[in-house]
């Protein structure tokens, strides 16, 4: 059915039907239930491209994400839901590499969009760049290296590990390592740096170990590796919970204790982390705030817009009682 077909059968102009879908309150409300009423009998439902391209806008929003981990399907969810409440769609590509990030990039770009949110610390700030063109509203999610170039909004990465340190410190850990996960990565970069200046400053060392992804098998195999090696330090900072799920189960497999024998903390706050088989200390990140913020500026377009969250730091099972090399 078309809306001819409904002007047809509510005895009105083709123009008529176009002005009760978009602009209801300038048609008089007995013509408005006439053509409603024609329109449900026919089955009749206004086509949102089409609209998109009378008033310029398509009504979607897209953001590009990593395939894996459940920090970005809890960003995801949170991206659906507060678009779906402003009445718009959500476009999702993915990408599971870096190599693959442009592929993803010039994909969701071939769409119209009302804005692009470029959600991952491994797109890089030329990709980004290339994006921020006039008239085109781009915003970066947690990606730090993005600022000056794209408006920005991001949780506090360096004072979240700073906070996860200090608690360790607090707790009296005389040796720590910070397993990141690609140190390429503006936030590995800045959480690593928010950890070290605060061991730095009690001139306790902590080395870098690079996972090589954020993801479970890369942390099962640095525990996996820890533990075969036999240098379990007082604690481990990790740059994301699901790095740590992964360290927590490669150490247990060759029976090494968390946190008997070592104390291990994340970065997210996914809901795996309050899990009774893992209960991770961690920086829980406000994404429900942040997404909120980030649906904010892509109606703006000042491209030194920064806008830092600060996390939580959520204590559990992973940083409590004595461990045994204290």
């Amino acid at each position: 059915m078309t809306s001819f077909d409904v002007a047809k059968r509510a005895g009105v102009s083709q123009s008529t039907v176009a002005r009760v879908f978009a602009r209801p309150a300038l048609v008089a409300e007995a013509t408005r239930n006439r053509v409603s009423r024609a329109a449900r009998e026919l089955g009749y439902v206004p086509s949102a491209i089409a609209g998109g391209m009378r008033n310029q806008r398509s009504g979607l929003v897209g953001v590009v994400v990593p395939a894996q981990g459940e920090y970005w399907q809890s960003v995801i969810s949170a991206f659906a839901r507060q678009v779906g409440e402003g009445s718009r769609q959500l476009l999702v590509t993915t990408f599971r590499d870096v190599q693959a990030v442009e592929g993803a990039i010039q994909s969701i770009s071939r769409y119209r969009l009302d804005g692009l949110v470029l959600a991952s610390s491994t797109i890089g700030v030329g990709q980004i760049s290339r994006l921020t063109q006039p008239n085109h509203a781009v915003v970066a999610f947690n990606q730090p290296a993005a600022a000056g170039i794209a408006p920005l909004v991001t949780v506090d990465n360096q004072g979240g590990a700073a906070a996860l340190a200090r608690h360790l410190i607090e707790l009296g850990v005389k040796s720590a390592a910070f397993v990141g996960g690609v140190s390429s990565a503006s936030t590995d970069q800045l959480r690593y740096r928010g950890a070290v200046e605060q061991f730095g400053a009690r001139e306790i060392s902590l080395p870098y170990i690079e996972a090589g992804s954020f993801t479970y098998d890369a942390g099962y195999k640095i525990g996996a590796n820890l533990a075969e090696v036999g240098r379990i330090p007082d604690a481990l900072v990790v740059a994301a919970d699901e790095i740590a799920f992964g360290v927590i189960d490669g150490l247990r497999r060759h029976g090494v204790s968390v946190p008997g024998d070592v104390r291990v903390t994340g970065f997210d706050g996914v809901p795996q982390s309050a899990w009774e088989g893992y209960g991770l200390t961690t920086l829980v990140q406000p994404i429900e705030q942040m997404v909120a913020s980030v649906l904010q500026l892509l109606s703006l377009s000042a491209v030194d817009q920064i806008v830092t969250i600060e996390g939580e730091l959520r204590i559990a099972n992973t940083t409590r009682g004595e461990t045994s090399h204290g």
